[in-house]
């Protein structure tokens, strides 16, 4: 049972899982899809991976027995208020618009969160209604939760969590809306648990599609697409807009950003967010950043130091800057009129100045060119990102993050062996940078390279010793050390 599958064996189970769950397995997954297969094959009762295998590929799986494969494939990796800014924006604009406009109707919100989980994310908005409206039970809403993993949703119903789930939230989440059992173990107040209502379903089933047409406010899909094949991406992102009423809001986490991906929809910005909405205004202004006070020496757009990891996939336009007040864009250090203008920018020239009145100082200027390169980069201008990234290194050689930034974007140019070296460069000059080490380990393991992989990966482990196994690494998109360890455990083992 415990003998590795071949690259050829992983290769065809792949293709079938594409086919009939449409989950995409990259080959720098196949690691741990090679031991999670281990643990469906003892599930469905195979004493040896040869048959399981053999019977994986030649039969017709059921509805059950699909269940049961997804639930070992789709990983559980969530907790409560996950992407706190996101829910800022939520509570602070979305709902209270959408409250507003409601009250002169029926008074009903209907909120979808797709890829739920074990449940922090849904339980997280009925929190957030229940936060932003003070007459809730004179309302009709309804959050409905899905999930292909029917386990994580068994967790998901019983509404109980440990410290696990909490990682990263206020105190007074667990103190208001949770019972404590005792021995670590919170259970979620009757009130919030009976305003969600879980059901197993995947994304690529268009029953249920078509039985929430035009129908939902709110949908949230986070770090879900991303397991899937382009053609589901693509499919499921239309029947996602059709479940959508005219004007509701659809939310994917940071890292999943794309106007190109959702051109169907407009991108609103926030404060370390963006959401889309579907619309058929040509504009919606801006959120009012001169009403949110932001520490100094960086406001508006762009926002603190730690909030340049969100920054990275803001999905602005050419004509979305022409909308942008003055007083933002001088908040962002920029001055210009359009990422046309921004891609043909020289740090040293007229075109991209910072217009503050106060002396910019050398952590304002780095950030204000990381800001304008991943403004390029995310409106798919690559060649003038990375020509701007260029000229940031040539103007400041001892600065890491614009290697990195620069490795981003050339893995997006399917440019793998100079987005390598960018990394090595900048690893060079940030010796501890764990991402960095990280992701040179998965682009080895991508050529077919092991023993470098291997190195990489063991410099990860070593840097992460004596951190605790629910720290989120920076611009990690919150993965945490343990789930770090094992991604790089099952890759070691696999390519031993």
């Amino acid at each position: 049972m415990n003998r590795n599958l071949t690259d050829s064996e992983l290769s065809q189970v792949c293709e079938v899982i594409a086919a009939r769950i449409g989950l995409h397995f990259p080959v720098e997954r196949w690691a741990i899809l090679g031991r999670n297969l281990a643990l469906a094959a003892r599930e469905f009762g195979f004493q040896n991976m040869n048959g399981f295998i053999q019977w994986l590929l030649s039969s017709e799986l059921n509805k059950d027995q699909i269940k049961i494969l997804a639930s070992h494939l789709t990983i559980s990796e969530t907790y409560f208020l996950r992407e706190p800014k996101v829910f800022i924006a939520l509570t602070d604009f979305v709902l209270p618009e959408l409250i507003k406009s409601k009250k002169k109707r029926d008074r009903s919100i209907r909120i979808w969160s797709a890829g739920c989980s074990t449940g922090e994310e849904p339980y997280s908005l009925a929190i957030a209604l229940h936060k932003t409206i003070p007459e809730i039970k004179d309302w009709n809403i309804s959050i409905l939760a899905t999930d292909i993993n029917s386990k994580a949703l068994d967790k998901a119903a019983t509404g109980i969590y440990g410290p696990w789930s909490f990682r990263n939230t206020p105190d007074w989440l667990k103190t208001r809306y949770f019972h404590d059992l005792g021995d670590r173990r919170f259970e979620i107040i009757p009130e919030i648990k009976n305003m969600v209502t879980f059901y197993p379903r995947s994304l690529i089933d268009d029953n249920i599609f078509s039985a929430i047409a035009n129908k939902m406010d709110i949908i949230f899909c986070r770090n879900v697409l991303m397991y899937f094949t382009s053609d589901w991406v693509n499919k499921i992102s239309q029947n996602l807009f059709q479940s959508l009423s005219e004007d509701g809001w659809f939310v994917v986490s940071s890292s999943e950003l794309s106007s190109h991906v959702f051109p169907m929809y407009t991108p609103v910005n926030f404060p370390g967010a963006v959401l889309y909405r579907k619309t058929k205004k040509e504009y919606i202004q801006p959120f009012d950043f001169s009403s949110i006070e932001i520490p100094e020496p960086l406001s508006g757009i762009a926002l603190a130091k730690e909030d340049f990891p969100l920054l990275s996939s803001l999905p602005l336009t050419g004509e979305d800057l022409r909308h942008l007040s003055p007083k933002v864009l001088a908040e962002a250090g920029l001055q210009l009129s359009s990422a046309e203008a921004l891609a043909k920018a020289d740090f040293n020239s007229s075109t991209l100045q910072p217009i503050q009145q106060h002396q910019t100082t050398p952590e304002e200027s780095y950030n204000n060119k990381i800001f304008a390169i991943r403004l390029l980069a995310n409106q798919g201008y690559l060649s003038e990102a990375l020509s701007l990234c260029n000229k940031a290194i040539a103007s400041e050689k001892l600065a890491p993050g614009f290697y990195f930034m620069r490795a981003s974007i050339l893995q997006e140019m399917d440019k793998t062996s100079e987005a390598i070296t960018s990394l090595k460069q900048g690893i060079y000059i940030d010796p501890d940078y764990v991402m960095g080490h990280f992701i040179l380990g998965n682009l080895f393991i991508r050529q077919g390279n092991s023993k470098n992989a291997k190195r990489y990966f063991k410099n990860v482990l070593d840097l992460l010793k004596g951190r605790a196994n629910d720290d989120i690494l920076p611009e990690s998109d919150g993965l945490s050390v343990k789930y770090i360890r094992e991604i790089i455990f099952a890759n070691m083992q696999t390519h031993e």
